[in-house]
């Protein structure tokens, strides 16, 4: 092939649930087993995205606007599956220091419980910022650990962005590549076949309410790999409730 012709592949959802099948055969589900699970997801993910950068940048099909600090995104719901969050828990309560663990932590239940239910439309026009965007650099606090949801976030152009941010429109287009999106939806396809076989509960749920959820909950991991359902109150369908439809 010319690589001139060269772009880069999407994961597919299949193949990469039988990849992740495979691994918890060989592994067992367990705590550990999960964890790593989604730290070499995210790895895959950097590789690929790379990848994406590169083939954009050779070859000018798409320009992505996105800058350092620019947060105007970081003001909606964000959706998960349960390993991600289990990984963001864990990431929370061992790489930072223990004060500034307790803080994020008691950050995150606090945003939980006065935006639990609120749709990502509302999150935009109220320009409620996601609790761990440092709301001073407007850099993300957990940017090496955050999820495939935001991964995949993306504009062609910044101004959209901000006529959607300054006029509280959440419906305002901004231009975007299927390339980002695939990537997420396949894996979150993986998850969910692979861990589904294991008699685990994997849905979308929201990503504050999910945090808050494993904080102040008890055992919620063990709970989840015995096949229970700890997360009833924080799927992402019940952020949709109050959502306005579009124009």
């Amino acid at each position: 092939m010319n690589a001139a012709d060269w772009k880069p592949n999407a994961p597919d959802g299949a193949r990469e649930a039988h990849r992740f099948i495979d691994y918890f055969i060989r592994n067992g589900v367990t705590k550990g087993s999960v964890l790593k699970s989604v730290e070499l997801t995210y790895a895959r993910s950097n590789v690929y995205f790379d990848d994406v950068y590169t083939y954009f940048e050779k070859t000018g099909a798409f320009n992505v606007a996105c800058t350092k600090g620019c947060a105007m995104c970081c003001h909606t719901m964000v959706s998960v599956v349960p390993p991600e969050a289990f990984y963001l828990a864990n990431y929370i309560r061992t790489e930072f220091d223990a004060d500034t663990s307790r803080k994020m932590i008691e950050r995150i239940v606090a945003h939980d419980a006065e935006h639990r239910g609120k749709s990502g439309a509302a999150r935009h026009v109220g320009r409620i910022a996601c609790p761990m965007l440092d709301p001073d650099t407007h850099l993300c606090t957990v940017h090496s650990a955050r999820p495939l949801t935001c991964r995949s976030m993306h504009s062609g152009d910044v101004k959209p962005c901000q006529v959607a941010f300054d006029t509280r429109d959440a419906y305002h287009p901004a231009p975007s590549h299927a390339l980002f999106f695939k990537n997420t939806q396949a894996y979150y396809d993986a998850f969910g076949t692979a861990l589904d076989q294991s008699g685990l509960v994997v849905e979308p749920l929201e990503l504050n309410a999910a945090l808050a959820t494993i904080f102040t909950g008890k055992n919620v991991f063990v709970r989840w790999l015995k096949g229970e359902n700890p997360f009833e109150e924080a799927t992402a369908e019940a952020a949709l409730t109050d959502a306005p439809p579009p124009s």
